[in-house]
């Protein structure tokens, strides 16, 4: 599956994002200024699973309903301005890359999702966890690069 717009790639990862700065106040959840974008990744039978795995990826979760542990966060919440559509409510993290990275998975090492999931790398910006039963297709998501508007 591709996704249709550099914006959703872009909304993907901030909505996926880990706080992880301590003191730093959160946007207000379900903000009315939040950008709404569609996604429209059709959640596979099975999605979410039955249970989360060990780290709690997986666990099904609703819009500010703060069901997710940190570091984990739930894909439907706004963040930053940003809400998207289109995606299965389940707690889920998220991992910038370090500059340089050309693969933030491997970087994580191999047991950073635990079991039953799937590391997947957003182009070489980020590294996040999809429990297995919600790939689409069995397969993790593929960003297209932004088109410089260039044919």
């Amino acid at each position: 599956m591709v996704a249709r717009t550099p914006i959703a790639l872009s909304a993907l990862l901030v909505s996926a994002a880990v706080a992880c700065t301590a003191g730093v106040k959160k946007p207000a959840c379900g903000s009315r200024d939040a950008g709404l974008y569609e996604v429209g990744i059709e959640a596979p039978p099975g999605c979410p699973p039955a249970q989360a795995n060990e780290i709690g990826i997986g666990r099904p979760c609703t819009m500010c309903g703060n069901e997710c542990t940190a570091p984990l966060r739930c894909a439907c919440d706004s963040l930053l301005g940003v809400q998207l559509s289109g995606v299965p409510c389940v707690c889920t993290l998220l991992q910038f890359a370090q500059q340089g990275s050309t693969d933030p998975c491997k970087d994580q090492g191999a047991n950073w999702c635990g079991s039953n999931t799937t590391c997947c790398n957003a182009l070489t910006t980020a590294a996040y966890c999809v429990p297995n039963a919600c790939l689409p297709n069995g397969a993790c998501v593929i960003f297209n690069p932004p088109d410089a508007g260039t044919d």
